[in-house]
């Protein structure tokens, strides 16, 4: 059996701590990290990740439409993100994609609430800040749409 592939995608910020220490500052002193510098510790990223989000259980609606969801880091052009692939028996419809990407963002900003509030260590930049972010709506890209079919 052939599986129908669906990704969803958020993309991910990361901010490295600051390289000197303000007492009276609020906290939001941090330096936004580039790709190049998020690419370094992209491991330690998705282990925190993944962290916050497990366990991944489907709503029961999809017990007979997705056959499993995984997260994943991936790049997409050029950017580091979030992704959820999915691998589906059959194609979604649309109020059934609307639901799955409405179910995916709660999760995701539950543990977007829980990373922006701790440091994640890594091995290579130190102590950083990961935030998921959504800019405008969910990216959904079914990966092989020729061989969509109901």
């Amino acid at each position: 059996m052939k599986f129908i592939k669906l990704k969803l995608f958020s993309p991910i910020m990361a901010k490295g701590e600051a390289p000197y220490e303000n007492p009276w500052d609020g906290g939001d002193d941090y330096r936004i990290l580039i790709e190049r510098e998020k690419k370094k510790c992209r491991d330690d990223m998705y282990e925190a990740v993944c962290e916050n989000l497990f366990p991944i259980v489907l709503p029961h609606c999809f017990e007979h439409s997705i056959y499993s969801a995984v997260p994943a880091i991936e790049e997409k052009n050029g950017r580091l993100m979030l992704c959820l692939n999915c691998e589906c028996y059959r194609t979604l419809s649309e109020s059934e994609l609307d639901e799955l990407c409405g179910w995916w963002e709660n999760k995701v900003v539950e543990a977007n609430e829980r990373l922006s509030k701790i440091r994640i260590k890594t091995k290579k930049l130190g102590r950083i800040i990961i935030y998921l972010w959504f800019m405008n709506g969910w990216s959904i890209e079914p990966i092989f749409p020729a061989m969509q079919r109901s």
